[in-house]
């Protein structure tokens, strides 16, 4: 199925075109703005993880969850477009650069500026080092560049995705996918090892580093190998049955994790806990993206248009948030409704229209330029979109 041009959409050389795909994308973005909009504009005194009284509350709370989507989509569609391909490292760093630094370049801009003008000491060139080393996450030590490099830390991650990505396909089509579970092996044996040995750690290690998000990669790769290789064939019907039920599991683990010390929790389990989480999320991509496969009606294809911008969405709406709650303004008096109104009605109708525009005006045009770096499949060139 190829983009309808009713919509502005930056046409692929090398991956066909997954409505579900964006789908879920639109949701992650506005579900992380519903997430800090709801921690950040109940007031200062509140705790942003409190005890969710239920599975719904708990996804509402524990909204850092979308994070992990993102790096499974990354794995699934990444792994979907290059199946039985070669990937020509070159062509593909160039494509991944066009899409992500542009962005990237004029939020670090702004958060440089800003910074400097706070009169917090300034910026100097180690601390804006990390952001463009794929060191900018914790626990390393970086520059505090305020609200604009709040969510930057996960773009880091991101691309060092992308810089092991054909090795990891490279292995998975001569090994199978043994090979991936033997990487997810490798990897929780590890973070267990270091729970072993400074459980204290293995929070940071979970959450904020490749060694913990490359599970969540991972299972996005294979999840895409399972449905390209058509190891399971369901009917719609049954694969949108399969997705409610992940999200159902989901909602129930996330409760379990509130009750279990939340986000600041440092357990031994959490040096797991970022395979069980993944595991759900590409469960969930998996039964989205084939219930929608080939979906051609004209709703299906209008609700892609939030995972156009999302990447914009993502960067852009901490800022957004931070200047709202700036004003203190009050709709209703329950601090969590007022909350929530607030960002119903301010911050995600900003959100979407900066985005919307920056997405016009920075993201496409780069995008437009990006190269063909699949070789051409046994039965003839990819699919474009």
């Amino acid at each position: 199925m190829t983009p309808h041009h009713d919509l502005p959409v930056a046409r692929s050389k090398n991956v066909s075109y997954l409505p579900g795909v964006d789908h879920l994308r639109g949701f992650a973005a506005f579900y992380i703005v519903a997430y800090h909009g709801g921690q950040r504009l109940r007031g200062t005194a509140a705790n942003p993880f409190p005890t969710a009284s239920h599975p719904g509350s708990a996804v509402f709370i524990e909204g850092h969850t979308a994070v992990a989507l993102f790096m499974v989509l990354s794995g699934f569609i990444l792994t979907y477009g290059a199946d039985r391909r070669e990937v020509r490292y070159g062509g593909f760093m160039r494509n991944r650069v066009l899409r992500v630094v542009p962005m990237y370049v004029v939020v670090m801009a702004i958060a440089m500026f800003t910074t400097v003008g706070s009169g917090a000491g300034g910026v100097t060139f180690g601390g804006v080092l990390p952001y463009f080393t794929l060191l900018a996450t914790p626990p390393f030590p970086f520059a505090d560049l305020g609200v604009w490099s709040a969510v930057l830390w996960s773009v880091s991650v991101e691309f060092a995705f992308y810089l092991v990505f054909p090795f990891l396909l490279r292995f998975l089509q001569r090994y199978g996918a043994r090979y991936l579970v033997g990487v997810l092996a490798m990897l929780n044996l590890l973070r267990l090892l270091v729970a072993a040995t400074d459980a204290a750690r293995v929070r940071d290690l979970s959450y904020w580093t490749i060694v913990g998000r490359l599970d969540q990669f991972v299972l996005g790769m294979l999840a895409a190998w399972c449905l390209r290789r058509g190891w399971v064939e369901l009917r719609r019907r049954w694969w949108a049955t399969a997705t409610a039920s992940a999200l159902v599991a989901l909602a129930l683990a996330l409760w379990w994790f509130n009750r279990h010390g939340s986000f600041y929790a440092a357990g031994r389990w959490r040096a797991v806990w970022p395979l069980a989480e993944g595991a759900l999320w590409a469960a969930v991509v998996l039964g989205w993206v084939a219930a929608t496969k080939g979906l051609g009606h004209r709703l299906a294809r209008w609700l892609t248009f939030p995972g156009l911008i999302s990447y914009s969405v993502y960067l852009l709406h901490y800022p957004v948030v931070a200047a709202v709650r700036g004003r203190g303004w009050t709709l209703v008096d329950p601090p969590v409704a007022n909350a929530l109104l607030l960002t119903v009605l301010v911050v995600v109708p900003v959100v979407a229209a900066l985005a919307t525009l920056c997405y016009l005006v920075v993201e496409r045009p780069f995008m437009e330029l990006r190269v063909r770096y699949l070789s051409d499949a046994p039965g003839g060139p990819a699919a474009s979109t």
